[in-house]
């Protein structure tokens, strides 16, 4: 079961008895473990244990002994650190009688593989939940959801810049959707100069730069490249993502040419739709020629930083120069 199953079956109340909570995807699961409180065990007693502080003989009273009254909650976090000795033979048929208890083991991002958790064989299927990284549409959808509980719609260029800002860190990600709805207020529609208001001047340096080369307006790109040097942004760092954003052109381009629509194209490049349009609107300004020649000197310029003593700085006004006189 994944994220969004798991979602699904709750507002079913259809709950296991069991569950298992593994991925890579921490907040998601810290997320789910709530969600889970409030839907079914909200005047729960909650119990809490740590895998490497308890072992079996700890946990199985709970199990044998469900509470005459109202439920229990049993949370067992860094699951994988449960010692084998001693596991009950007959866990999985203890595990099918459980009454008026839930029991959920959370397994560390980092060794949530299953072949880790020797007791995964007895859990029953439907508790077995994966917490992957949220990507492309799964990531889309997720933000959209979290300004719509909040009683707020969101554009999607907006939602571009918060996912491609925070794909790697789902739970800053939601410390900036707060500070958005805080920012906002009343105001029900969020658009993307609200996000520049309220998120860092690093992310919307970097977003009003990138937008600048799309539209091939080189005073912006200038400015942004003084914004990002004042921003501490190393300059390998501002080249590899020009060099990202224009392999993404040249992908883009190749698939249109080959008959690919926008909606095909951002399904077989697992890409945001407003940067596909984005894309297609930049295409009008670049020719596949003038993509590849900006390519292969954005791959010189690279050389050259890292095999000369040259001013980074300089070499990166140099791209911004080159491109701009074929762009003229």
């Amino acid at each position: 079961m994944n994220y969004w199953e798991f979602k699904h079956s709750l507002k079913e109340k259809r709950f296991s008895p069991v569950y298992l909570f593994i991925g890579e995807e921490k907040f998601l699961m810290e997320e789910a473990l709530m969600e889970l409180r409030k839907a079914g065990f909200k005047e729960a007693n909650y119990l809490a244990f740590f895998g490497d502080e308890i072992n079996w003989e700890t946990l199985i009273p709970y199990i044998e002994s469900p509470p005459l009254l109202g439920k229990q909650l049993v949370v067992v976090r860094h699951a994988q650190d449960l010692k084998d000795q001693n596991v009950p033979k007959k866990l999985d048929l203890l595990f099918r009688k459980l009454v008026n208890t839930c029991i959920v083991f959370m397994a560390n991002s980092e060794e949530e593989k299953p072949k880790r958790i020797s007791f995964m064989k007895f859990l029953p299927s439907e508790g077995v939940v994966e917490f992957s990284k949220l990507r492309a549409d799964a990531l889309r959808k997720w933000i959209k959801e979290k300004f719509q509980e909040k009683g707020k719609t969101i554009d999607e260029e907006s939602i571009y810049l918060l996912s491609s800002t925070y794909s790697e860190n789902i739970g800053l990600l939601m410390q900036e959707i707060e500070k958005v709805c805080a920012f906002v207020g009343e105001k029900k529609d969020v658009t993307i100069e609200d996000l520049k208001k309220v998120l860092s001047p690093q992310e919307v340096a970097f977003y009003t730069f990138l937008d600048a080369l799309m539209r091939r307006d080189f005073f912006t790109a200038f400015s942004g490249i003084d914004t990002l040097w004042n921003e501490g942004i190393y300059p390998p760092v501002i080249l590899e993502i020009i060099i990202k954003q224009i392999r993404q052109l040249l992908r883009i381009n190749a698939l249109s040419k080959d008959g690919f629509s926008s909606e095909e194209i951002r399904e077989k490049l697992g890409l945001h739709p407003f940067f596909v349009k984005k894309s297609m609107e930049a295409l009008t300004r670049y020719s596949a020629a003038e993509l590849l020649d900006i390519y292969f000197l954005l791959r010189q310029i690279d050389i050259e930083f890292k095999t000369t003593g040259k001013d980074p700085r300089i070499l990166l006004e140099k791209v911004l120069l080159k491109i701009g006189e074929k762009a003229s």
